[in-house]
């Protein structure tokens, strides 16, 4: 049986919280002083809302440099008259969530675990946001992730963000080459690019709401052997016993 599971990366396997206040101190040390550092993190949060919504609407690529260059924008558009040598900064930020020193989501990296011990093949999906995924790799590889896992897949790698059809369809072909998948899986935190995405391009999907936004109980099978809403990760051993049980039923 062939078996593929493709995870997101942030907000599923890694917190996106300082992330983003990393993105604001480097851009206010950028500034040196001159923005407030309140008005940087509402302009990155604005311009972050506007991506994702560019994502659902035009399934558009948003380079990071071109978010960058939208805030210098911003900031003359409001009178401010700033540079910003986006070329640096966008170095800057880089190497900075490269470095970052954050925990890995420990109910993910176990659901990976049980995974690949389940004999799945197990990719990394993720789009790009204010940072490329150079530093996504790198920060990965700091983690101790690279080992874990057998592809990883970026929307500037392929020209396609989640929700887009293509990028899943690349990850299964770089998994399996030309072989159909028996079950395949992607796990992810939002709900129209992880969740829904991977439905609509004919695939399971695990959505992980730690927040108890769409569900009360730990584990709710939305469709029966494709679409799961779980609290935590750790139910992913009983995910894998019902999807595979529909598969190959007793």
């Amino acid at each position: 049986m062939s078996k593929i599971i493709t995870v997101d990366v942030w907000g599923t396997l890694i917190p996106i919280e300082p992330a983003l206040k990393t993105v604001v101190d480097v851009m206010y040390r950028e500034l040196g002083g001159r923005v407030p550092y309140h008005t940087i993190q509402a302009l990155i949060n604005e311009e972050r809302r506007k991506m994702k919504l560019a994502r659902r609407e035009r399934q558009a690529v948003v380079p990071p440099i071109y978010t960058l260059l939208n805030i210098q924008k911003h900031l003359r558009d409001r009178g401010v008259a700033v540079y910003l040598d986006v070329y640096r900064l966008q170095d800057a930020v880089d190497e900075a969530i490269g470095k970052l020193e954050v925990s890995l989501e420990e109910d993910a990296v176990e659901a990976i675990k049980v995974a690949k011990s389940e004999g799945y093949r197990v990719g990394i999906i993720s789009n790009v946001m204010l940072w490329r995924s150079r530093a996504t790799r790198m920060l990965l590889a700091n983690l101790g992730m690279v080992n874990l896992v057998d592809l990883q897949l970026y929307a500037d790698d392929v020209g396609y963000v989640k929700p887009a059809v293509q990028i899943f369809e690349a990850a299964k072909v770089l998994l399996l080459g030309g072989v159909e998948p028996d079950i395949y899986l992607h796990i992810g935190d939002d709900f129209y690019e992880d969740f829904l995405g991977a439905l609509l391009a004919g695939y399971g999907a695990v959505l992980i709401d730690r927040g108890g936004r769409h569900v009360k109980r730990d584990l709710h099978e939305a469709i029966p052997c494709r679409a799961y809403i779980t609290k935590n990760l750790k139910t992913m051993p009983l995910i894998l016993h019902k999807v595979e049980k529909c598969v190959t039923p007793e």
